[in-house]
């Protein structure tokens, strides 16, 4: 009977097959917890802040364009957030990894 494992131990055996990066990662300290915590909130304010600008653009636009290139330019404008977005989230990440990566 002591051979039996736990449903437990099999799902940690399977991910650590399915990766094996996860496994060799060093656990994070409590201060390296709160810089990451803290970069993912300045980020996300970040996001929020461009999101309202997007909307007040796309909101104003019928009364500073004229009505046949609206869905243009709010095409424009949705394509320009979206890589806004994506550059500040990659920008995130890239400084998560710094402090994860950082000797302590």
């Amino acid at each position: 009977m002591s051979g039996l494992k736990s449903a437990w131990e099999l799902s940690l055996e399977r991910s650590d097959k399915l990766a094996p990066e996860l496994k060799s990662q060093k656990k994070l300290t409590k201060k390296q917890k709160q810089e990451i915590a803290e970069i993912r909130k300045e980020y996300a304010a970040k996001i929020a802040d461009r999101d309202v600008t997007f909307q007040s653009k796309v909101h104003k636009l019928p009364d500073r364009v004229h009505p046949e290139d609206i869905e243009a330019q709010k095409t424009e404008l949705e394509e320009q957030f979206r890589l806004d977005k994506k550059n500040l989230e990659e920008e995130m990440e890239k400084e998560v990894e710094a402090v994860r990566n950082r000797k302590e």
